[in-house]
C-alpha cells in the first residue's frame, strides 16, 4: 500500500472514538478476577469507577454460543475520567476518552492493562488484537462529502459523490485487515448538544495472528506501534489531498 508522509497531529481533530482490543484462550472468565488484579497496577491516585454492562446479566452458556456475544464487554471501569477499561470473559479493551490524550499516554494504558494478563491463571494465548479509531469529519457548506477521500465508486454508470452512503470493506494489508465504515451522511452531536452534520470514518485494524501470551507480552510495545502505524497510515491513505487539507495537518 503506497503511503504519504504521516501529519504529527491535526489542526482540526477529526477523532471521536478510539479503542484497542485483546482477544484471549481462557480457562476461565477473565471479569472474576481481571477487576482485582488491576486495580493495584493503576496509576497512584486513580479514582476508578465500576460500570456492569447490559451482558454480563445473561447465563455465560449464552454468551458462549452467540457470536455475537461472545467477545461482549461485562464490566467497564473508568479511570480518571481519562480512559476506560472493558472487561470480557475472554477479551480485553482500553478506550481513551475525548480529547484524545495522545499515542504515547493511550500506549502507556494499554500496556499497564494488557500486562495485567501475565497474573491470570489459566490464560493459554492470545487469538488477535485490534486498534480502533473513529473519527467524524464535519461538512463544510455544499462540498460533495466523498470527494475527501480516495475512493472511484460508480453504480448503474452514475458516480457517487454526494449521495447518501454506507460503505464497509476490509482490506488485508501485509499482517493487517482494516475493516473500513465510511457513513455519508452522518450526524453527531457536540458536548452542548447541537447536531452537527459530517462524515463518520471508521478503521478498525485487526492483527490475525496467534501468540503465546509471553511472547505477545515480551512484544508488546512494538506490536502496539506497529498496528497503531498500520492504522494511522491506511485512514491518511484514504483521504483525498483535499479532505486532508480539510483537517489542517502539522508536520514535523
Amino acid at each position: 500500500m503506497t503511503s504519504k508522509l504521516l501529519p504529527k497531529k491535526l489542526g482540526k481533530e477529526p477523532l471521536i472514538d478510539v479503542v484497542c482490543g485483546v482477544n484471549f484462550e481462557s480457562d476461565i472468565p477473565a471479569d472474576t478476577l481481571f477487576p482485582g488484579l488491576l486495580l493495584p497496577k493503576l496509576p497512584a491516585g486513580s479514582q476508578p469507577k465500576f460500570e456492569t454492562l447490559p451482558a454480563a446479566q445473561l447465563p455465560q452458556t449464552i454468551r458462549d454460543n452467540d457470536p455475537n456475544l461472545k467477545n461482549s464487554p461485562l464490566m467497564r471501569i473508568v479511570v480518571d475520567e481519562k480512559f476506560t477499561v472493558l472487561i470480557g470473559s475472554k477479551s480485553l479493551g482500553v478506550g481513551c476518552q475525548m480529547p484524545y490524550a495522545g499515542w504515547s499516554a493511550f500506549r502507556e494504558m494499554i500496556q499497564i492493562v494488557f500486562n495485567v494478563l501475565d497474573e491470570m491463571p489459566y490464560v493459554n494465548g492470545i487469538e488477535k488484537h485490534s486498534l480502533k479509531y473513529v473519527d467524524f469529519i464535519k461538512s463544510q457548506g455544499a462540498s460533495e462529502s466523498l470527494s475527501r477521500f480516495n475512493l472511484k465508486i460508480e453504480i448503474a454508470d452514475l458516480k457517487l459523490s454526494n449521495q447518501q452512503t454506507q460503505l464497509r470493506t476490509e482490506i488485508i494489508d501485509g499482517r493487517f485487515i482494516h475493516a473500513a465504515t465510511i457513513i455519508s451522511p452522518a450526524t453527531a452531536r457536540q458536548p452542548d448538544g447541537v447536531a452537527i452534520d459530517g462524515v463518520l470514518v471508521d478503521v478498525d485494524t485487526h492483527r490475525i495472528e496467534r501468540f503465546s501470551l509471553n511472547e505477545f507480552l515480551k512484544q508488546l510495545p512494538e506490536l502496539l506501534d506497529e498496528i497503531h502505524i498500520a492504522n494511522k497510515t491506511f485512514f491518511f491513505n484514504l483521504l483525498s489531498e483535499d479532505g486532508l487539507q480539510e483537517l489542517e495537518p502539522e508536520y514535523e
